[in-house]
């Protein structure tokens, strides 16, 4: 029996993603539809004719956090240092539905102040910069893959 899988799930000793095709003695097939975790194959359905047909059909694998695009996508400080901000808007869905910042651990002289926990919706990201008594440096945010860059004068 041809099936599909509708959840993650180990068959066989294999794992199979949502989706994903896979052949089921009748009796396992039967199994795996009734506790909802597979569901039949049929390419007699006109619309899954060839199986490039029926690939066509299947939605694809939804990302594990949300797209994002970042505006703009650094910022030059001086020595003095100060505040900065910048703008993420989501731009499809991720099985999260959230975004979140992470900075560069080693760059203690940046701070986010906002937000601090994730976020689903359009938002600015702040920041606080340092003084920087010591030579130029930068450091990198991250936001869904996304990154942003500090850069910051040196004395």
């Amino acid at each position: 029996m041809r099936l599909k899988a509708k959840s993650l799930l180990t068959y066989a000793g294999k794992e199979f993603v949502p989706g994903m095709l896979f052949d089921a003695p009748e009796r396992d097939g039967r199994e795996l539809i009734s506790r909802d975790e597979a569901e039949p194959f049929n390419l007699e359905d006109p619309s899954q004719r060839t199986l490039a047909g029926a690939l066509a059909n299947l939605a694809p694998a939804m990302p594990a956090v949300p797209p994002v695009t970042i505006t703009p996508t650094s910022d030059t400080q001086d020595a003095l240092g100060g505040t900065g901000s910048f703008e993420v808007a989501v731009t499809g869905p991720g099985e999260s539905g959230t975004w979140t910042v992470d900075k560069d651990a080693s760059a203690t002289w940046l701070t986010v102040t906002a937000p601090l926990t994730p976020q689903t919706v359009d938002g600015p990201v702040d920041y606080n910069v340092s003084s920087n008594l010591g030579a130029e440096r930068a450091a990198n945010m991250y936001i869904n893959g996304k990154t942003f860059t500090v850069t910051q004068a040196g004395v």
